[in-house]
């Protein structure tokens, strides 16, 4: 699939401190987002993420290296009409109602005043915005802030939308929301790129991920291939019928537990699987579930 977004070797550099030493923020950053896809950005807090988003909007030029969009430098006017874009805080004029604020930001993007009268309907119902529009922004939950956001960076109709932090601040449902909004939005032939420290977020609705730490990139791809690289499958099998002393010195169990209902083990490796299985049936064991635990990026970044 074709890239819309491309990052070649990008370094940036800031002065900092009283004798504005030169600090190098981002080193040798590549990566590709490719066309209707929805791509995570992770990293912590601190680790060049809203550097390297504001290059690809073109708020500002790399040190080195190029930012393209559908090919063409981000700086240019062809490429920022190709985007829309939600800053990690932004700010909205209170006394504003949704409609206004879509018609003020349809404005700066260049449309007819019939072509943002025609798109407003449309985006506040892809962004379920619909009953607020004539409500008064300060009148507006974090959530819906959060929605009117994604709303105004899709009044021009981008191919790309780049948000910085989309889920920041908001509780487990208005995150849900926010995931779902971005599933629905993917599904209508956006491009999605967005920027998180939460990894079960990304995880959830990415089909491709990078992630970056002191600026530098430690990896992309996509997630199935992230997780790929977790080490062996592990399974917990939860069974019943025996007793711990009958057990604990088998080694195909890497750790093993007592709950409210019997025993609960943890098994690394398919192959063990089966050889545990049958040895706890020989043992008269009744076995309660076997359950496969699916390798998470946290675990993996975490190593």
């Amino acid at each position: 699939m074709a890239a819309i977004l491309d990052v070649i070797e990008v370094e940036q550099f800031f002065r900092a401190g009283f004798w504005l030493k030169q600090v190098k923020v981002l080193k040798g950053v590549s990566l590709s987002v490719p066309s209707r896809s929805i791509f995570g950005f992770l990293g912590p807090n601190g680790a060049g993420k809203t550097t390297l988003i504001h290059l690809m909007i073109g708020l500002k030029k790399p040190s080195r290296g190029r930012v393209l969009i559908s090919g063409v430098d981000s700086s240019s006017l062809f490429a920022r009409s190709k985007m829309g874009y939600l800053p990690e805080r932004p700010y909205f004029h209170e006394h504003l109602t949704g409609e206004g604020l879509l018609k003020y930001y349809g404005t700066l993007s260049g449309m007819k005043r019939l072509q943002i009268l025609s798109r407003i309907p449309k985006v506040l119902s892809a962004v379920g915005l619909t009953a607020a529009r004539r409500l008064e922004l300060k009148k507006y939950s974090k959530g819906m802030l959060q929605r009117i956001g994604i709303a105004q960076a899709l009044i021009h109709q981008p191919e790309l939308l780049i948000l910085d932090e989309p889920m920041s601040g908001l509780d487990p449902l208005g995150r849900k929301e926010i995931r779902e909004l971005i599933v629905s939005l993917a599904g209508e032939g956006h491009t999605v790129f967005f920027s998180s420290h939460v990894i079960p977020d990304v995880e959830a609705i990415c089909d491709q991920v990078a992630w970056i730490q002191k600026g530098e990139l430690m990896g992309c791809g996509s997630v199935e291939g992230f997780l790929s690289k977790g080490g062996p499958l592990r399974t917990e099998i939860e069974f019943t019928g025996v007793s711990r002393s009958q057990i604990s010195h088998w080694s195909e169990f890497t750790s093993i537990r007592e709950n409210p209902t019997g025993m609960q083990g943890l098994v690394e490796g398919q192959e063990r699987v089966n050889l545990i299985l049958t040895r706890l049936l020989q043992e008269g064991a009744q076995i309660l579930s076997a359950i496969p635990i699916r390798p998470s990026l946290e675990d993996l970044f975490k190593k």
